[in-house]
């Protein structure tokens, strides 16, 4: 099978540090879960989120900016994880699933947390969200591997807007420009 995520209308944003405007792009990871809910691997990931390198940071880094798949994937090292990937591709990501992760015949979730830093609107603002604004998007679908074609990942719910817990909040009626990173994430099979 293969991921493919293709950009929304606000996958690059843009923030003001003094004088200055600053492109950003989201972060982002893609993981896999068995049908008991047991994390599985990471697809994908951008770099900061794996490295957990970020500028202007706290020494614990940026928990809240991808909460969900951080306490998923239970801290394990960022050499534990085989695909790595910038947020700054032109055009759709594409990643292909490895074959030995997969049995035919079995369920499994695919999950996908995206996030911009500074993605402030009414509800989600600088005093009530710190640095993130909007929350992290948790999209997910179900598929069968080796039956499935063509599955679309759907926006079910957010993050810890402070990164405490890998809890998804259902709701997505406070969301704004973060629904539109993402256009379209579907999983297809080769």
């Amino acid at each position: 099978m293969e991921l493919i995520v293709e950009h929304g209308e606000h996958w690059q944003g843009k923030m003001k540090v003094f004088i200055f405007s600053i492109k950003k792009t989201p972060q982002m990871a893609v993981w896999i879960e068995d049908d008991q809910g047991r994390y599985l691997a990471t697809i994908t990931a951008t770099n900061k989120s794996v490295q957990n390198k970020w500028k202007g940071a706290p020494k614990e880094g940026r928990p809240e900016a991808l909460p969900v798949w951080n306490h998923k994937r239970g801290g394990q090292a960022s050499n534990e994880i085989d695909i790595v990937s910038s947020a700054s591709l032109k055009g759709p990501i594409g990643k292909q699933i490895a074959d030995e992760l997969l049995i035919d015949g079995n369920t499994y979730n695919a999950y996908l947390e995206v996030n911009h830093s500074f993605d402030y609107n009414n509800y989600w603002t600088k005093d009530n969200s710190g640095v993130n604004g909007q929350p992290s998007l948790v999209y997910h679908a179900q598929f069968i591997a080796g039956h499935s074609d063509n599955i679309s990942l759907v926006p079910i719910g957010y993050g810890s807007v402070d990164g405490s817990n890998g809890v998804i909040s259902t709701g997505l009626e406070n969301f704004t420009t973060a629904l539109s990173i993402v256009k379209n994430v579907k999983l297809v099979r080769k």
